[in-house]
């Protein structure tokens, strides 16, 4: 095998993203632990010092995949609202959490950075923080629509905000966990595993009835059950 030449080995083209992929698929392989940016200089066929003029250290292209996921995220919210601008709070809401489910299923990686405890505090990194909010933007504006049109149960913002994330959260992370075939009770116990095969294959009538009960509007909620009823 030939060896990458000074020159391949110190111009790589765009070796920011080619970092970020390769660690992506690395994570996705092994998880963070044996991630190192000597190990992705190599696979990326540049010197060992390359990676450290984009990345001060490993924690660094941690934050960067985080951040990118919520990027990401913020686009996929947006072009919730350009497609389903137009439809009732209780159709627009179920679109985002649909949306949430679909990117954490096709971004696994991404999505644990995000949401797990691998990153840490988000304080010390400002673009992370920016992202996060830009990411939850549209959710929070069609929660405090609701709240204003007097549609959705009248409880504290942050309290609702909490409530609605959690409830998207949940569903995404059991069906993260069955895709991986994940440790514990629902490897182990024949009833988990199937509660979260038809969380899978019905997650649109889950979300509509749980989405429901946060409306007082009885059109909403109906609208809401409707949806639940018609994909269970």
């Amino acid at each position: 095998m030939t060896q990458p030449s000074a020159a391949s080995r110190y111009h790589h083209g765009d070796l920011r993203t080619t970092l970020l992929r390769a660690a992506e698929a690395h994570i996705a392989l092994e998880g963070t632990e044996r991630l190192s940016l000597r190990a992705l200089a190599r696979e990326a066929g540049v010197s060992a010092t390359a990676p450290y003029r984009h990345f001060d250290d490993r924690q660094a292209l941690l934050v960067a995949l985080a951040t990118e996921g919520f990027e990401e995220l913020a686009v996929v919210n947006a072009g919730i609202h350009r497609e389903f601008g137009h439809e009732p709070i209780p159709i627009q809401l179920l679109q985002c959490g649909l949306a949430y489910v679909r990117y954490a299923e096709a971004n696994q990686v991404k999505y644990l950075l995000m949401f797990g405890d691998v990153v840490g505090d988000f304080t010390p990194y400002p673009e992370l923080v920016d992202a996060s909010e830009r990411a939850f933007a549209p959710l929070a504006a069609l929660l405090r629509s609701g709240l204003e049109a007097g549609l959705i149960v009248p409880l504290d913002f942050h309290t609702l905000a909490g409530i609605t994330w959690a409830s998207v959260h949940g569903v995404a992370s059991l069906l993260l966990k069955g895709a991986r075939g994940s440790e514990g009770l629902a490897a182990q116990r024949a009833e988990p595993r199937r509660a979260i095969a038809a969380l899978g294959q019905h997650r649109e009538a889950a979300l509509a009835q749980m989405f429901a009960g946060f409306f007082q509007c009885p059109q909403a909620r109906t609208m809401l059950e409707q949806i639940a009823s018609q994909n269970a």
